[in-house]
């Protein structure tokens, strides 16, 4: 071949690498990359077939991908053996001559399909910092007893920009993904939000609440069940975080709202909600909940607690009072547990607080804890706020002491106050 032709051919494969690079770079879904991979690496280096194995770093192998009629056939090869699997070691090409003169070659897949493999060039498909994407392999030189050393150098050009547009696929796929996680998880947060009560009871008893999720969707809860005579009212904290509490809390909401249709007393509604909640109960998840009744005409509360923190009573004079507790077990532990009812009674003006313990034990950036005496103080300043001023000053409280530290868990605050 005489300089002016080599040269010219040259020019021509350069001309190639470059509609090669143009068509790469608008492929973003992996499977039509791959598919113009296989065939502009035939196309540009001469070769009769094309094979192309990513890489598995989970599993440290190699899986196949080839073109054409072949495509049936799956090759599973781990690193550092074989052929592709030598490349995939190494990083460095491999030209073999004689594909059954070499020991690292496998005659599997031509005994498997007809095909005779004469000879390989083979190159290490990798991202723009380095890492491994996967091994490209051209099988038999057409017109030519083998590849040669200027074939080399145009696969390793080949190879550089096939891996970047492989590892580029595998970004957007990741960047689609998260993108579609965080809009079900925004759909969920929604969903979640929504089957909390907005619409709060006034006149002779007024309630409001607020819920903070540390995440998208977290386990707390409340809810306010209104009648002609009474007014339910609820707050609970779900064990553990993420979907799997919030759905447990999903479950606890709609077994409180079923319970206080035909249910009396709290004790019952807490012994109804964890009968249910403790069945089939594989995760051995749990929630504490507390629940109460209070009479609009009479302001007598009756409440059972589950495992909760004792809400505190701001008396219309000024005094705070943690409320007595009776101890009982979390619901969703063992079926038959024990729910105690107790009373109160609310005089006029007088506010009832529940809290999760999102509000206690937030943290600000030096580690130091919210903590009860702090809430206590705030609960003393609040004096004869409605309840919607009362859960503001809460939640303002507990933003400002954590100070932009990120949630450790989600934050709950309802008050109850009798006109």
């Amino acid at each position: 071949m005489t300089e002016s032709a080599r040269d010219g051919g040259t020019s021509r494969r350069l001309d190639s690498l470059l509609e090669v690079a143009k068509a790469l770079a608008i492929q973003v879904d992996l499977d039509p990359l791959l598919a113009v991979i296989l065939d502009k690496a035939a196309l540009v280096m001469d070769a009769e077939r094309s094979t192309l194995f990513l890489y598995d770093a989970r599993e440290g192998v190699l899986r196949n991908h080839i073109a054409g009629e072949l495509a049936r056939h799956s090759v599973v090869v781990p690193v550092g053996v074989g052929i592709g699997g030598h490349v995939a070691q190494t990083l460095e090409p491999l030209n073999v001559q004689d594909a059954y003169a070499d020991p690292r070659f496998n005659p599997k897949f031509d005994l498997e399909t007809g095909f005779r493999t004469r000879n390989i060039l083979c190159a290490a498909l990798l991202s723009h910092d380095g890492r491994l994407v996967g091994v490209i392999q051209l099988l038999n030189k057409r017109n030519a007893a083998a590849f040669s050393a200027d074939d080399e150098t145009l696969l390793r050009a080949f190879a550089s920009i096939a891996g970047v547009a492989i590892d580029r696929t595998h970004l957007v796929a990741r960047a689609l993904e998260s993108q579609r996680i965080e809009e079900s998880l925004r759909l969920a947060h929604d969903i979640q939000m929504d089957m909390l009560t907005r619409r709060f009871p006034s006149g002779p008893v007024s309630v409001h609440a607020a819920l903070e999720p540390a995440r998208d969707v977290g386990g707390d809860f409340y809810d306010v069940v209104e009648d002609d005579h009474s007014v339910w009212f609820t707050v609970g904290d779900v064990s553990g975080k993420g979907v799997g509490a919030a759905l447990f809390m999903a479950t606890t909401l709609t077994l409180f709202r079923a319970a206080t249709e035909t249910a009396s007393e709290p004790a019952e509604v807490l012994a109804r909600m964890n009968r249910a909640l403790s069945r089939d109960n594989d995760r051995a998840m749990f929630v504490t909940v507390f629940a109460g009744r209070i009479e609009k005409s009479s302001g007598r509360v009756m409440y059972a607690n589950g495992g909760h923190n004792p809400p505190y009573i701001r008396r219309a004079g000024g005094g705070l009072e943690a409320l007595a507790n009776a101890p009982s077990p979390a619901l969703g532990v063992f079926e038959e547990a024990p729910y105690s009812n107790l009373s109160l009674d609310l005089g006029a003006g007088d506010t009832l607080v529940l809290y999760t313990d999102g509000v206690t034990e937030a943290q600000a950036t030096d580690g130091s804890f919210y903590g009860t005496e702090r809430l206590e103080a705030v609960l003393r300043e609040s004096g004869a706020e409605e309840p919607s001023a009362c859960v503001r000053r809460v939640v303002t409280s507990v933003a400002m002491f954590v100070a932009g530290a990120p949630p450790a868990d989600d934050l709950t605050v309802l008050a109850l106050r009798r006109a």
